[in-house]
């Protein structure tokens, strides 16, 4: 595995779609759990999604089991990432969302996951 490129300058970019077998993907009871490496900078990144708005009656998962990988794959489809690896990049924003190097992807989901 490549090491985090730490000395990175912070910049906003779009790496397009990446495929989700390229991260792991996990469920709680609320939330889906995307680690992985961050494709521009390498750093871990976490990144949690919580699932269905609060009182919301199109809520599709119930919250005391564990989403199985396609649903897993179907939340997290819809969804953004950004490099969130924790380290402040050279010239990250002091308002910057995200702590990281500034990249966004999403995720296309791996064959076999049923989406």
């Amino acid at each position: 595995m490549t090491a985090h490129d730490l000395d990175l300058s912070y910049a906003q970019l779009d790496l397009g779609v990446r495929d989700e077998s390229e991260f792991h993907l996990t469920s709680a009871s609320s939330t889906v759990v995307v680690t992985g490496p961050c494709p521009r900078c390498r750093g871990t990144s976490t990144t949690e999604f919580p699932l269905g708005v609060v009182g919301s009656k199109g809520y599709p998962w119930r919250r005391d089991k564990a989403l199985s990988p396609a649903e897993q794959s179907t939340v997290v489809s819809a969804e953004v990432l950004y490099c969130e690896c924790g380290f402040g990049h050279p010239e990250l924003p002091e308002n910057a969302l995200f702590v990281g190097c500034g990249a966004y992807w999403r995720l296309k989901p791996a064959a076999g996951s049923g989406t």
